[in-house]
């Protein structure tokens, strides 16, 4: 029944991004999202969700939990409150659904006749997002409100820190996507200065990579995948680069975090520790998404807006039918 809803919600996705229907998406996608992620838990816990079930109930207050406190005490009040797994899977499942379509909100200035704000419609089927919510929700639970802090950077600076900083606590390897943010806005600096700022960082994070990605957790998802998703980010980087060959600025401003989602995930495939590359890469994913879909709300030809967006729904979506070991999810 889960796979059957998944595929179910992907032609909702690719509908609602053909007709670029608000009532649609509002109405009938949002609530249907609602009701797979039901479907979901009422299906039952698998791996690291099971795990997380009985995280809950814990009582420790040791390093491991105090490090990334925000999620671990979150997570125990949500069951303190409700006293069942479920409900309060359910109920978290509901915070970041909000909180995704608040990130895509912040698009909404770029027009919402053209479903700008619709951010959600290619990323809850995503590879990166399914597995988020079916296996590494903690890491995924971070994601989702560094992408909220992401979104605001631009015009709530220090709104955008104070949740940075709160997706910090939930999985501390948020602290990879500093160069996302430097480019994107840091303070008073110029543009030009932020571009440097976040290439030093990078570089400084690609040398420290072998201690940094200590602070990440080490169980495998089922796929190497880090090899696939850097080629994936080479391969939009040189046509980002053919796009804006006239001008190479413009690609950092269009799409920010392309070129320096290429120089962390370089160092990470070449430490050879697939499982990490891959967790971080899914991250990366849902920044390079952000981007690339509000860049798509510059196209004024509606065909065209229609299909860059569903293929980038499809792009990162149809990975999870076509391998086992990720569908093993859904069955």
């Amino acid at each position: 029944m889960e796979l059957t809803a998944y595929i179910i919600l992907i032609c909702l996705s690719a509908f609602t991004i053909l007709t670029e229907s608000r009532y649609f998406y509002r109405w009938v996608f949002i609530p249907s999202t609602i009701a797979f992620l039901y479907i979901v838990r009422f299906e039952g816990f698998d791996t690291d969700i099971a795990d997380y079930a009985r995280q809950m109930h814990a009582t420790g207050m040791d390093f491991y939990y105090l490090r990334e406190f925000v999620f671990w005490f979150g997570s125990r009040c949500v069951y303190y409150i409700f006293q069942d797994d479920l409900i309060s899977f359910i109920f978290m499942d509901i915070i970041w659904i909000i909180v995704m379509v608040r990130v895509g909100n912040r698009l909404s200035s770029y027009n919402k006749e053209k479903l700008n704000n619709a951010l959600l419609l290619v990323l809850v089927t995503s590879f990166p997002f399914v597995f988020g919510y079916e296996n590494i929700y903690r890491q995924f639970y971070a994601t989702v409100f560094a992408l909220l802090s992401y979104s605001l950077i631009d015009k709530k600076y220090y709104s955008s820190l104070f949740i940075l900083i709160l997706s910090f606590f939930m999985h501390n390897i948020v602290a990879l996507l500093l160069p996302l943010f430097f480019v994107k806005k840091f303070y008073k600096f110029n543009f030009s200065d932020r571009i440097q700022i976040s290439l030093i960082v990078s570089l400084i994070f690609v040398a420290s990579l072998s201690l940094l990605v200590k602070l990440k957790s080490s169980e495998k998802t089922g796929l190497d995948m880090g090899m696939f998703y850097l080629l994936i980010f080479v391969i939009l980087l040189i046509t980002g680069l053919l796009v804006f060959r006239k001008n190479i600025y413009e690609l950092f401003d269009k799409i920010p975090s392309l070129f320096f989602i290429v120089i962390l995930m370089i160092g990470l495939v070449s430490l050879n520790i697939d499982m990490v590359a891959e967790r971080i890469g899914m991250m990366f994913i849902c920044f390079l998404t952000y981007d690339l879909y509000r860049y798509t709300s510059e196209i004024e030809s509606r065909s065209l807006r229609s299909l860059t967006r569903l293929t980038i729904m499809l792009l990162f979506t149809l990975p999870t039918l076509f391998f086992e070991s990720s569908k093993q999810f859904l069955m």
